[in-house]
């Protein structure tokens, strides 16, 4: 892909006109106000999908408090997997706040989309063709790291408890507790795009597959030290769930890399 510094001054010197197919030329009012118009597009949409969330207010809890409940009732204390809140209002901050969360995550592909939209007349044909690929990529990595977060979220909420041990019983708050689902969920979907970062760096040449190679312990210890970090647990089962297909994934994209760039020499001749 091109320099970064170069897409807003093509994106200010062109723009595809859809009726003609021309090219022409676009001022920084109209380059202002189409990005005044992605935002609205994109805000309009969170606004409409938090609304919803907000009606499916309980089953989207019952959702996020799954794991939770699926501890051992003893372990929780006589409130069990319910949540507190400590103010009067604490329960409409709360559901206003998932609500909110729930509602970003839901519309992460129509601002990707806008996003994209904005930027695509910069881009050439040769930036463009990468591009779809890599937010599909993204946004699978993306979900699937948030997936696996789910599914450790019992194993962490467990060590968690047993790590304060018999003698203290939790009283969990309820924004408290959506806070650490949350960091959980993100801190996975966020770490398993790094591989896709790498793949992007390897394409523009900013790593070869020699470095990637050379850097194997090196990513091993940082991938570790960066699961010990996102995993608020801190329990060896979770950060090894994180680090370990994390790891696999660092050896896939020295292997796709090396394919793609075998093609591109190819098609180079």
């Amino acid at each position: 892909m091109g320099d970064p510094g170069d897409l807003r001054r093509r994106r200010l010197r062109f723009r595809k006109n859809k009726d003609s197919g021309k090219r022409t030329s676009m001022s920084m009012m109209e380059h202002l106000g189409e990005l005044r118009s992605r935002i609205i597009k994109s805000l309009v949409a969170f606004f409409a999908i938090s609304i919803v969330v907000f009606f499916f207010y309980e089953p989207i809890l019952e959702f996020l408090r799954k794991p939770l409940c699926g501890v051992d009732p003893d372990k929780l204390g006589p409130q069990g997997c319910d949540l507190v809140y400590n103010k009067l209002i604490g329960g409409f901050n709360f559901r206003l706040k998932m609500t909110a969360l729930v509602g970003l995550a839901l519309t992460s592909p129509v601002w990707l989309y806008q996003i994209w939209a904005f930027v695509a007349p910069a881009l050439n044909t040769k930036e463009k063709r990468y591009s779809i690929p890599f937010m599909a990529a993204s946004t699978i990595l993306f979900l699937l790291g948030a997936g696996i977060a789910y599914l450790v979220l019992p194993t962490g909420i467990n060590f968690l408890i047993d790590i304060g041990g018999s003698d203290l019983v939790p009283l969990l708050g309820a924004e408290e507790y959506l806070n650490f689902v949350g960091l959980m969920l993100l801190g996975f979907g966020v770490m398993f795009e790094l591989p896709l970062v790498l793949f992007f760096l390897g394409l523009i040449g900013a790593v070869t597959i020699d470095q990637l190679k050379r850097g194997r312990r090196a990513a091993i210890v940082l991938i570790t030290v960066l699961a010990a970090v996102i995993t608020p647990s801190g329990d060896p089962y979770t950060m090894m769930l994180l680090a370990v297909p994390l790891y696999l994934f660092y050896e896939i994209t020295i292997v796709l890399l090396r394919v793609v760039l075998k093609r591109r020499a190819k098609a180079a001749l």
